[in-house]
């Protein structure tokens, strides 16, 4: 049966349907139910043509499970005479299968003389993956930092909240690396659902979430913070089971004395706060605070002018790797130091985690790989089994050009790359598991071997073992302090390394600083050590003086 058109067919529309290729127009008649959508729409998410009867329904069945409720509550409030408005971002399914956050704004146009009304809108795409967390479908932190930036531009005041879930490690070693997942999906919807509509959530790094909030004064944005709180005790569900969180939370007020850095900075220093000295209740970044952090500030803004300078100022050291069995060196651990005027050495615990969160991590993670391969050519010369480490970081795993990148180092500095061993920082873990283990499986076709650095933190768990194809196993150094005495950390070494022996998986001990820890460890199926006490890390030329 031929749909009725009516109303529908005019050059306007066609002269907006010919717009941007991420925004895309419809327009309904309300009367006789029938919607025309922009030919690009109709291509891009397949949709079954350009004059759709029902359309909401029809469009419903491209919104993410999760977003639809909301959207059919709010459409059909529109199509009530409820509202005449209609403004929602959610998650909608294109033709490839993909999940593309959309911002969906319509309005009803009255009819006039007996004309139907008319429900007409736009839909703007954002984007797959370039500013959308693969775990939570939430921005991620550079859409977070693009905003921030924004506010700037227009001068408009914005409140950042910034929250952490509590214990989360926890909860990770004890359910697993998917449920931990579920958990920040699940957490990142919950504040959405508290937060819409006045401000954005967006995932940062770890299991920290940022709200940006305009128009809120401090009362208000301490009422959020108790709603919030209330529903992750009590209103929380991951796989129809209510699991009960507390959280941390800092807030800064943002104006023209803040970049998108210095805010991101600001609040993490009010989270910590939260966190370590009042217990999780709301800390507001005191402004007078500004001048105790110039410092850090002054050296973050000349770090990153260091990197766009051909990385000045930046060089590397080398921590060496022993053999457990006859404690023989069989490789090393590019760490990398900056030491530049007027600041002098900064400690990399500083400059490292804050590195790791700006772009410009990728350009000198290149750099970091290039340089110890070239440094550690000749260490390779004299010990043919000889292995460098080097950490990779989540802003370079998830390039989609890493691996070419990787491939033009070994050839540019001609290493060997069955000598060469990438080790996955904790943020690492946080990428979609099929695009993980795709790009792992890639470097190990390559020769490469992987590792999977300070396992026992963050989002480390038993359950990452049989997900990734791995060659090492390097436990962190807070197992080794006081493990004579812990027993505790004695049975999580213990059954980690037996479940890596059946693994067929190489366990490296890190942090060993006395000759008793090294004794007390040998009972367990070790492959290496590493540690103060066989050397701190050291710069390439006194590490070939005392080796070579």
């Amino acid at each position: 049966m031929e749909l009725d058109k009516s109303e529908l067919d005019n050059r306007m529309f066609d002269g907006f349907a010919s717009g941007s290729k991420d925004r895309y127009v419809y327009v309904c008649n309300m009367r006789t139910g029938v919607s025309r959508w922009s030919k690009n729409a109709v291509e891009y998410f397949g949709l079954p043509g350009e004059y759709v009867k029902n359309a909401g329904l029809v469009w419903a069945e491209y919104i993410h499970y999760e977003d639809r409720d909301e959207y059919m509550s709010d459409i059909e409030a529109v199509f009530a005479g409820e509202k005449d408005k209609h403004e929602l971002e959610y998650r909608v399914r294109n033709k490839e299968g993909d999940y593309d956050v959309c911002t969906c704004r319509g309005s009803v146009i009255k009819g006039e003389n007996g004309g139907a009304d008319l429900f007409v809108g736009t839909i703007e795409k954002h984007g797959i993956m370039d500013n959308v967390d693969a775990t939570t479908n939430l921005y991620n932190i550079y859409e977070f930092w693009r905003a921030m930036r924004h506010c700037k531009e227009i001068d408009r005041e914005a409140t950042v909240l910034m929250i952490s879930i509590n214990g989360f490690t926890a909860i990770n070693d004890t359910y697993g690396y998917t449920f931990g997942n579920k958990l920040l999906r699940a957490f990142g919807l919950l504040l959405r659902s508290i937060i819409n509509p006045i401000g954005t959530v967006y995932r940062m790094d770890g299991v920290r979430f940022a709200c940006s909030l305009f128009g809120c004064d401090k009362d208000t944005v301490c009422e959020l913070y108790a709603k919030i709180q209330h529903a992750a005790r009590y209103n929380l569900y991951v796989d129809n089971t209510r699991l009960s969180i507390t959280v941390s939370a800092g807030a800064v007020k943002c104006n023209q004395n803040y970049d998108e850095y210095s805010v991101q900075t600001s609040a993490r220093y009010a989270l910590a706060q939260s966190k370590h000295k009042r217990h999780g209740d709301i800390v507001f970044f005191d402004e007078s605070l500004l001048e105790d952090n110039k410092k850090n500030l002054e050296i973050m803004n000349t770090i990153r002018e260091s990197i766009l300078n051909g990385c000045d100022g930046f060089y590397l050291c080398y921590q060496p790797i022993m053999d457990a069995r006859y404690e023989e060196l069989i490789g090393a651990e590019a760490l990398l130091r900056w030491n530049k005027a007027p600041f002098g050495e900064v400690s990399p615990g500083v400059f490292i985690p804050w590195l790791e969160n700006d772009p410009s991590f990728y350009e000198l993670g290149n750099w970091i790989l290039r340089k110890a391969l070239r440094e550690g050519k000749g260490l390779v010369e004299k010990y043919p089994y000889f292995v460098i480490n080097v950490n990779i970081a989540y802003p370079q795993l998830e390039r989609v050009s890493f691996i070419d990148n990787v491939k033009e180092i070994l050839e540019e500095t001609g290493y060997p790359a069955v000598n060469l061993c990438l080790e996955l920082t904790e943020r690492c873990k946080r990428l979609d598991k099929k695009y993980l283990q795709s790009v792992v499986t890639s470097l190990k076709e390559l020769g490469i071997k992987i590792a999977i650095d300070d396992f026992g933190t963050g989002f480390s768990s038993l359950e990452l073992l049989s997900e990734l194809n791995v060659d090492t196993l390097k436990i962190d150094r807070s197992f080794m302090m006081d493990i004579p005495t812990n027993n505790s950390n004695q049975a999580i070494v213990k059954a980690v390394t037996s479940c890596a022996t059946d693994l067929d998986i190489n366990v490296c001990l890190e942090g060993l600083e006395g000759r008793e820890i090294i004794d007390f460890v040998k009972k367990y199926a070790v492959y290496s050590y590493q540690g103060y006490y066989f050397s701190r890390p050291i710069p390439i030329e006194m590490f070939k003086e005392k080796y070579c």
